[in-house]
Protein backbone atom coordinates (compact mmCIF):
# COMPACT_ATOMS: atom_id res chain seq x y z
CA UNK A 1 0.00 0.00 0.00
CA UNK A 2 2.97 2.58 1.02
CA UNK A 3 4.65 1.51 -2.69
CA UNK A 4 1.94 2.35 -4.28
CA UNK A 5 1.03 5.40 -2.56
CA UNK A 6 4.76 6.27 -3.22
CA UNK A 7 4.63 5.76 -7.18
CA UNK A 8 1.62 7.84 -7.49
CA UNK A 9 2.73 10.31 -5.69
CA UNK A 10 5.06 11.80 -8.69
CA UNK A 11 2.57 10.99 -11.20
CA UNK A 12 0.13 13.22 -9.35
CA UNK A 13 2.53 16.05 -8.81
CA UNK A 14 2.93 16.26 -12.19
CA UNK A 15 -0.84 15.93 -13.59
CA UNK A 16 -0.86 19.03 -11.12
CA UNK A 17 1.30 21.05 -12.39
CA UNK A 18 0.01 20.14 -15.96
CA UNK A 19 -3.72 20.85 -15.01
CA UNK A 20 -1.95 24.19 -13.31
CA UNK A 21 -0.20 25.34 -16.12
CA UNK A 22 -2.60 24.56 -18.98
CA UNK A 23 -5.32 26.29 -16.73
CA UNK A 24 -3.07 29.57 -15.69
CA UNK A 25 -2.69 29.88 -19.63
CA UNK A 26 -6.33 29.76 -20.63
CA UNK A 27 -6.69 32.32 -18.03
CA UNK A 28 -3.85 34.71 -19.82
CA UNK A 29 -5.71 34.01 -22.83
CA UNK A 30 -9.15 34.72 -21.07
CA UNK A 31 -7.43 37.50 -20.48
CA UNK A 32 -5.66 39.05 -23.97
CA UNK A 33 -2.36 38.91 -22.24
CA UNK A 34 -1.39 35.97 -24.31
CA UNK A 35 0.30 36.78 -27.30
CA UNK A 36 2.86 34.72 -29.10
CA UNK A 37 3.67 37.10 -32.34
CA UNK A 38 6.12 39.28 -29.81
CA UNK A 39 7.82 35.63 -28.80
CA UNK A 40 8.09 34.62 -32.70
CA UNK A 41 9.44 38.02 -33.59
CA UNK A 42 12.07 37.82 -31.19
CA UNK A 43 13.46 34.66 -32.39
CA UNK A 44 13.40 35.85 -36.01
CA UNK A 45 14.79 39.30 -35.33
CA UNK A 46 16.18 39.27 -31.91
CA UNK A 47 19.41 37.24 -31.80
CA UNK A 48 21.57 39.40 -29.90
CA UNK A 49 19.16 40.29 -27.06
CA UNK A 50 18.66 36.27 -26.93
CA UNK A 51 22.30 35.32 -27.15
CA UNK A 52 22.80 38.54 -23.76
CA UNK A 53 19.87 36.02 -22.05
CA UNK A 54 22.23 33.03 -22.45
CA UNK A 55 25.31 34.83 -21.45
CA UNK A 56 23.49 35.81 -18.40
CA UNK A 57 22.49 32.81 -17.56
CA UNK A 58 25.50 31.30 -17.88
CA UNK A 59 26.25 33.73 -15.65
CA UNK A 60 24.34 32.87 -13.03
CA UNK A 61 25.16 29.51 -13.32
CA UNK A 62 29.27 30.11 -12.96
CA UNK A 63 27.96 31.92 -9.67
CA UNK A 64 25.95 29.80 -8.11
CA UNK A 65 28.02 26.81 -8.89
CA UNK A 66 31.32 28.99 -6.91
CA UNK A 67 29.22 29.63 -4.09
CA UNK A 68 28.04 26.42 -3.47
CA UNK A 69 32.08 24.82 -4.12
CA UNK A 70 33.05 27.26 -1.34
CA UNK A 71 30.50 26.24 0.91
CA UNK A 72 31.16 22.85 0.61
CA UNK A 73 34.84 23.48 1.02
CA UNK A 74 33.92 25.76 4.04
CA UNK A 75 32.09 23.11 5.88
CA UNK A 76 35.05 21.00 5.61
CA UNK A 77 33.74 18.57 2.62
CA UNK A 78 37.31 18.62 0.11
CA UNK A 79 34.90 17.87 -3.32
CA UNK A 80 36.53 18.97 -6.79
CA UNK A 81 34.58 22.47 -8.34
CA UNK A 82 33.60 19.39 -11.34
CA UNK A 83 31.31 17.62 -8.82
CA UNK A 84 29.95 20.50 -7.53
CA UNK A 85 28.89 22.30 -10.72
CA UNK A 86 27.72 19.19 -12.19
CA UNK A 87 25.06 18.73 -8.97
CA UNK A 88 24.06 22.45 -9.70
CA UNK A 89 23.51 22.10 -12.93
CA UNK A 90 21.57 18.61 -12.57
CA UNK A 91 19.98 20.52 -9.69
CA UNK A 92 18.57 23.39 -11.34
CA UNK A 93 17.99 22.15 -14.61
CA UNK A 94 15.40 19.48 -12.07
CA UNK A 95 13.90 22.82 -10.42
CA UNK A 96 13.16 24.29 -13.96
CA UNK A 97 11.46 22.14 -15.60
CA UNK A 98 9.69 21.28 -12.03
CA UNK A 99 8.66 24.31 -10.42
CA UNK A 100 7.46 23.55 -6.94
CA UNK A 101 10.35 20.96 -6.64
CA UNK A 102 12.29 23.14 -4.22
CA UNK A 103 13.07 20.33 -1.88
CA UNK A 104 13.77 17.56 -4.44
CA UNK A 105 15.94 20.26 -5.94
CA UNK A 106 17.89 20.09 -3.04
CA UNK A 107 17.45 16.48 -2.39
CA UNK A 108 19.10 16.03 -6.03
CA UNK A 109 22.33 18.09 -5.12
CA UNK A 110 22.53 16.98 -1.86
CA UNK A 111 22.30 13.17 -3.33
CA UNK A 112 24.96 13.92 -5.87
CA UNK A 113 27.40 15.75 -3.70
CA UNK A 114 27.06 12.72 -0.96
CA UNK A 115 27.88 9.98 -3.42
CA UNK A 116 31.14 11.81 -4.44
CA UNK A 117 32.13 13.14 -0.67
CA UNK A 118 31.53 9.79 0.80
CA UNK A 119 30.03 8.92 4.48
CA UNK A 120 33.49 9.65 6.47
CA UNK A 121 33.75 12.14 9.64
CA UNK A 122 35.71 14.94 8.64
CA UNK A 123 36.24 16.40 12.25
CA UNK A 124 36.88 13.41 13.75
CA UNK A 125 34.66 14.34 17.15
CA UNK A 126 30.82 14.08 18.44
CA UNK A 127 30.51 17.59 18.88
CA UNK A 128 29.83 18.14 14.94
CA UNK A 129 27.41 16.84 12.32
CA UNK A 130 29.28 14.48 9.89
CA UNK A 131 29.69 14.65 6.37
CA UNK A 132 26.02 14.37 5.08
CA UNK A 133 25.40 16.68 8.13
CA UNK A 134 28.34 19.04 7.05
CA UNK A 135 26.94 18.60 3.23
CA UNK A 136 23.33 19.24 4.09
CA UNK A 137 24.39 22.07 5.73
CA UNK A 138 25.97 23.64 2.97
CA UNK A 139 23.17 23.29 0.78
CA UNK A 140 20.76 24.92 3.26
CA UNK A 141 23.20 28.08 3.71
CA UNK A 142 23.57 27.70 -0.10
CA UNK A 143 19.83 27.97 -0.65
CA UNK A 144 19.40 30.76 1.92
CA UNK A 145 22.31 32.90 0.59
CA UNK A 146 20.72 32.89 -2.66
CA UNK A 147 16.67 33.74 -1.68
CA UNK A 148 18.20 36.32 0.85
CA UNK A 149 19.89 38.37 -1.98
CA UNK A 150 17.33 38.27 -3.86
CA UNK A 151 14.71 39.75 -1.37
CA UNK A 152 17.10 42.57 -0.34
CA UNK A 153 18.37 43.17 -3.35
CA UNK A 154 14.43 43.38 -4.47
CA UNK A 155 13.08 44.81 -1.79
CA UNK A 156 15.74 47.61 -1.84
CA UNK A 157 14.92 48.39 -5.69
CA UNK A 158 10.82 48.74 -4.54
CA UNK A 159 11.36 50.88 -1.78
CA UNK A 160 13.48 53.14 -3.86
CA UNK A 161 10.75 53.18 -6.90
CA UNK A 162 8.34 54.31 -4.07
CA UNK A 163 10.46 57.01 -3.24
CA UNK A 164 11.16 57.98 -5.91
CA UNK A 165 7.57 58.31 -7.00
CA UNK A 166 7.57 55.69 -9.58
CA UNK A 167 4.44 53.74 -8.78
CA UNK A 168 0.95 54.80 -9.27
CA UNK A 169 -0.99 55.66 -5.96
CA UNK A 170 -3.40 52.36 -6.33
CA UNK A 171 -0.61 50.23 -5.44
CA UNK A 172 1.89 52.02 -3.68
CA UNK A 173 0.69 51.33 -0.36
CA UNK A 174 0.80 47.36 -1.32
CA UNK A 175 4.52 48.03 -2.71
CA UNK A 176 5.52 49.70 0.16
CA UNK A 177 4.56 46.96 2.25
CA UNK A 178 6.22 44.22 0.07
CA UNK A 179 8.85 45.49 -0.41
CA UNK A 180 9.71 47.02 3.05
CA UNK A 181 8.94 42.93 4.13
CA UNK A 182 11.21 41.65 1.30
CA UNK A 183 14.17 44.00 2.21
CA UNK A 184 14.01 42.98 6.05
CA UNK A 185 13.38 39.26 5.31
CA UNK A 186 16.51 39.52 2.91
CA UNK A 187 18.82 41.28 4.69
CA UNK A 188 17.47 38.24 8.27
CA UNK A 189 18.45 35.97 5.76
CA UNK A 190 21.93 36.90 4.77
CA UNK A 191 22.81 37.07 8.32
CA UNK A 192 21.53 33.97 9.49
CA UNK A 193 24.42 31.85 8.55
CA UNK A 194 26.82 34.23 9.80
CA UNK A 195 25.29 35.16 13.15
CA UNK A 196 25.47 33.10 16.32
CA UNK A 197 22.98 31.27 17.66
CA UNK A 198 23.14 30.31 21.06
CA UNK A 199 19.41 30.56 22.35
CA UNK A 200 18.69 27.67 19.44
CA UNK A 201 21.74 25.86 20.83
CA UNK A 202 20.62 26.06 24.68
CA UNK A 203 16.85 24.93 23.77
CA UNK A 204 19.00 21.70 21.69
CA UNK A 205 21.40 20.95 24.40
CA UNK A 206 18.43 20.77 27.14
CA UNK A 207 16.11 18.59 24.54
CA UNK A 208 19.28 16.27 24.09
CA UNK A 209 19.88 15.46 27.87
CA UNK A 210 22.70 15.29 30.25
CA UNK A 211 24.51 12.60 28.49
CA UNK A 212 24.44 10.23 25.62
CA UNK A 213 22.79 7.53 27.06
CA UNK A 214 20.06 9.89 27.99
CA UNK A 215 16.91 8.86 26.64
CA UNK A 216 13.25 10.16 25.05
CA UNK A 217 11.30 10.78 22.39
CA UNK A 218 12.54 13.98 20.74
CA UNK A 219 16.39 13.21 22.13
CA UNK A 220 18.12 11.66 19.20
CA UNK A 221 16.62 14.42 16.71
CA UNK A 222 17.23 17.13 19.37
CA UNK A 223 21.08 15.90 19.85
CA UNK A 224 21.43 15.72 15.73
CA UNK A 225 20.31 19.36 15.67
CA UNK A 226 22.60 20.32 17.90
CA UNK A 227 25.63 18.46 15.97
CA UNK A 228 24.47 21.17 12.53
CA UNK A 229 24.53 23.96 15.46
CA UNK A 230 27.83 23.30 16.55
CA UNK A 231 28.98 22.65 12.98
CA UNK A 232 27.76 26.07 12.23
CA UNK A 233 28.99 27.73 15.01
CA UNK A 234 32.42 26.12 13.85
CA UNK A 235 31.66 27.39 10.26
CA UNK A 236 31.47 31.13 11.82
CA UNK A 237 34.48 30.92 13.98
CA UNK A 238 37.06 29.49 11.76
CA UNK A 239 37.79 32.71 9.90
CA UNK A 240 35.47 31.93 6.97
CA UNK A 241 35.27 35.18 5.08
CA UNK A 242 31.58 36.12 4.69
CA UNK A 243 32.31 38.16 1.70
CA UNK A 244 32.98 35.84 -1.13
CA UNK A 245 29.47 34.00 -0.52
CA UNK A 246 27.86 37.38 0.01
CA UNK A 247 29.28 38.85 -3.17
CA UNK A 248 28.86 35.66 -5.16
CA UNK A 249 25.00 35.68 -3.70
CA UNK A 250 24.44 39.48 -4.79
CA UNK A 251 25.78 38.82 -8.73
CA UNK A 252 23.37 35.64 -8.79
CA UNK A 253 21.00 38.26 -7.54
CA UNK A 254 21.26 40.64 -10.66
CA UNK A 255 22.27 37.78 -13.56
CA UNK A 256 17.93 36.37 -12.40
CA UNK A 257 16.65 39.51 -13.60
CA UNK A 258 19.12 40.09 -16.41
CA UNK A 259 17.79 37.27 -18.10
CA UNK A 260 13.89 38.92 -18.17
CA UNK A 261 15.59 42.36 -19.11
CA UNK A 262 17.58 41.20 -22.12
CA UNK A 263 14.28 38.88 -23.18
CA UNK A 264 12.11 41.98 -23.10
CA UNK A 265 14.76 43.68 -25.08
CA UNK A 266 14.03 41.02 -27.08
CA UNK A 267 10.54 41.35 -27.30
CA UNK A 268 10.30 45.06 -28.90
CA UNK A 269 8.63 46.17 -25.05
CA UNK A 270 11.54 46.62 -22.52
CA UNK A 271 11.01 46.53 -18.90
CA UNK A 272 13.06 48.55 -16.65
CA UNK A 273 15.50 47.01 -15.10
CA UNK A 274 14.38 48.45 -11.66
CA UNK A 275 10.94 47.36 -11.61
CA UNK A 276 12.33 43.28 -12.57
CA UNK A 277 14.06 44.02 -9.23
CA UNK A 278 11.46 44.97 -7.27
CA UNK A 279 8.78 42.56 -8.69
CA UNK A 280 11.36 39.14 -9.23
CA UNK A 281 11.03 38.70 -5.10
CA UNK A 282 7.51 38.72 -5.43
CA UNK A 283 6.91 35.59 -8.00
CA UNK A 284 8.64 33.45 -5.42
CA UNK A 285 5.77 31.45 -4.91
CA UNK A 286 6.45 30.35 -8.98
CA UNK A 287 9.38 28.71 -7.69
CA UNK A 288 8.25 27.11 -4.39
CA UNK A 289 3.96 26.30 -5.72
CA UNK A 290 3.38 23.87 -8.70
CA UNK A 291 2.24 26.20 -10.67
CA UNK A 292 3.00 24.46 -14.18
CA UNK A 293 4.80 22.60 -15.91
CA UNK A 294 8.74 23.39 -17.11
CA UNK A 295 7.73 27.57 -15.88
CA UNK A 296 4.65 27.59 -18.50
CA UNK A 297 1.94 28.67 -17.58
CA UNK A 298 1.42 29.70 -13.77
CA UNK A 299 4.62 31.93 -13.46
CA UNK A 300 3.54 34.05 -16.54
CA UNK A 301 0.19 34.55 -14.84
CA UNK A 302 1.58 35.26 -11.47
CA UNK A 303 4.02 37.52 -13.17
CA UNK A 304 1.06 39.38 -15.03
CA UNK A 305 -0.50 40.22 -11.11
CA UNK A 306 2.97 41.36 -9.91
CA UNK A 307 4.10 43.27 -12.63
CA UNK A 308 1.17 45.35 -12.87
CA UNK A 309 1.70 46.59 -9.24
CA UNK A 310 4.77 48.25 -11.19
CA UNK A 311 2.85 49.89 -14.44
CA UNK A 312 3.68 47.38 -16.37
CA UNK A 313 1.72 45.97 -18.96
CA UNK A 314 0.93 42.63 -18.30
CA UNK A 315 0.53 41.55 -21.67
CA UNK A 316 4.43 42.72 -22.50
CA UNK A 317 5.03 41.25 -19.57
CA UNK A 318 3.60 37.86 -20.13
CA UNK A 319 5.42 37.61 -23.80
CA UNK A 320 9.04 38.55 -22.05
CA UNK A 321 8.26 35.86 -19.46
CA UNK A 322 7.43 33.08 -22.22
CA UNK A 323 11.23 34.08 -24.43
CA UNK A 324 12.91 34.14 -20.81
CA UNK A 325 11.66 30.70 -19.72
CA UNK A 326 12.04 29.10 -23.45
CA UNK A 327 15.70 30.21 -23.44
CA UNK A 328 16.19 29.37 -19.67
CA UNK A 329 14.67 25.53 -19.94
CA UNK A 330 16.88 24.45 -23.36
CA UNK A 331 20.19 26.46 -21.02
CA UNK A 332 19.10 24.57 -17.66
CA UNK A 333 18.54 21.07 -19.45
CA UNK A 334 21.70 21.42 -21.81
CA UNK A 335 23.58 22.64 -18.41
CA UNK A 336 21.95 19.49 -16.77
CA UNK A 337 23.31 16.65 -19.29
CA UNK A 338 26.73 18.87 -18.81
CA UNK A 339 26.48 18.20 -15.45
CA UNK A 340 25.52 14.38 -15.79
CA UNK A 341 28.15 13.79 -18.63
CA UNK A 342 30.61 15.38 -15.72
CA UNK A 343 30.12 13.44 -13.26
CA UNK A 344 30.17 10.25 -15.74
CA UNK A 345 33.28 8.12 -16.14
CA UNK A 346 35.30 9.87 -18.94
CA UNK A 347 36.44 7.68 -21.89
CA UNK A 348 40.04 7.30 -21.80
CA UNK A 349 41.80 6.59 -24.90
CA UNK A 350 44.56 4.30 -24.87
CA UNK A 351 45.99 1.30 -27.16
CA UNK A 352 43.26 2.40 -30.05
CA UNK A 353 40.63 1.68 -27.48
CA UNK A 354 38.38 3.42 -25.52
CA UNK A 355 38.33 2.56 -21.80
Amino acid sequence: MNAGRATRRPFLRLAAMTVIGVASLVILHRLGYLDLRPVGSAFRRGGPWIGLVVLALIGLLAASAVRFHGLTRAFGIPVPFRDAAAANLIGQAVGQWLPGSLALTEVLRFGVMAGTAGNTRTDGSDAGAGTRGRLGLAVAVDRVLGLGAMFAVGGLAGLGLFSLGKIGRGSAVVVLALSAAAFVLGLAALAAPFRPNRQLARLAQRAAGPDQASSGLFRPAARGALRLLNTLEEFRTKGNRPIVPLLLSLAAALFNPLTLYFAARATGAPLPFPVILAAVPLTTAAVILPTGLAGFGGPQLLAAGVFALFGADPAEVVAACLLQNTVILAGQTFGGALGWALLSRRPSFKSGRFR
